[in-house]
């Protein structure tokens, strides 16, 4: 069985190994780090800039010392969400980091001297809110990380699905205006280059000419200012589409946003739920929205679930 097999046939499994694990989420701004428990409770964490403009080799550097710094002589295994595809080899692909096929859990497991699993960002959020979040108790959702780029997960009957080589629910490379901007993937207009911070922010410059960080092009959204505002009411109208394809394809009971443009609340929900429900078609099975109760650390509930499942399975 993969790591996401394991980790999705029972998030009982979590209770199985009492020891706390290490758990990273490794986005294109960030690296978020904590030591869980069994319960899903962070027992320390800390955060450190990416770093992707260093390259590639360094962002991995990076990552295998913020590990090294936080896992202490109690951890037994440590998982890591990464964004970008995690083939069936442990190897991955991420475009907002530069890498091609890096065998990141090798690398980390040789570092720290324990068993590393790695999956993907989206895939990670979906178990860290099924097992201990907004999505607890459901069998089909799509999870939808809104971060510096967009990731997915599909949840069916209770599991991840991954597809054959490991990459499905790249939401956010599904085109949404061929004429819109150039996308890192090579494509134009695709969902990312309209909802993601690293999106707002170039869009932002573009159209005033001064640089302003996501964060608070989100703080001036929920102020309702009126720039940010109609930056965001694009963005919102291209999400839209892109869920409503993904409704049509996966039919979900319910779609569970995460990521730090979450932080928006009423003023992402709102106008989200509105914007779905103007241009649904009588073939749409509109799925309930929810927030990610875990906020931006459901990447690494997630990566936790996923090794210590790994792991309990390792030691059976």
């Amino acid at each position: 069985m993969t790591a996401i097999e394991n980790a999705t046939s029972a998030v009982a499994a979590t209770s199985a190994a009492p020891s706390p694990v290490l758990a990273l989420d490794v986005g294109a701004t960030r690296i978020k780090a904590a030591v869980i428990a069994a319960d899903g409770s962070r027992l320390a964490e800390r955060r450190h800039p990416t770093g992707r403009a260093d390259g590639p080799e360094a962002v991995l550097a990076r990552i295998a010392d913020v590990a090294a710094a936080a896992c202490g002589p109690e951890i037994v295994s440590a998982g890591i969400a990464v964004c970008g595809a995690v083939g069936p080899d442990g190897l991955v692909t991420a475009v907002n980091l530069g890498w091609d096929s890096v065998p990141a859990g090798d690398a980390l497991s040789d570092r720290l001297g324990i068993p590393v699993t790695v999956l993907n960002d989206a895939h990670a959020g979906a178990l860290g809110e099924g097992g201990f979040g907004a999505a607890q108790g459901m069998s089909d959702y799509l999870y939808v990380s809104l971060g510096t780029g967009i990731g997915a997960a599909i949840v069916k009957d209770g599991r991840v699905y991954s597809g054959d080589h490991g990459r499905a629910g790249e939401l956010g490379h599904i085109t949404v205006d061929k004429r819109g901007p150039q996308c890192a993937c090579g494509s134009r207009g695709c969902l990312e280059t309209f909802m993601s911070a690293a999106a707002l922010e170039a869009r932002w410059l573009a159209a005033h000419g001064t640089p302003l960080t996501a964060r608070k092009i989100i703080d001036q959204v929920i102020e309702r200012e009126p720039k940010a505002s109609a930056l965001w009411d694009e963005a919102i109208d291209a999400l839209a589409e892109g869920l409503l394809t993904a409704m049509s394809l996966v039919d979900p009971a319910a779609i569970v946003l995460g990521g730090g443009l979450t932080g928006a609340g009423p003023r992402l929900i709102e106008p989200l739920t509105a914007a779905i429900t103007a241009r649904s078609r009588p073939f749409h099975a509109v799925a309930e929205l929810r927030l990610a109760s875990l906020g931006d650390w459901s990447g690494c509930a997630g990566a936790a679930v996923a090794a210590r499942a790994e792991f309990t399975c390792a030691s059976s």
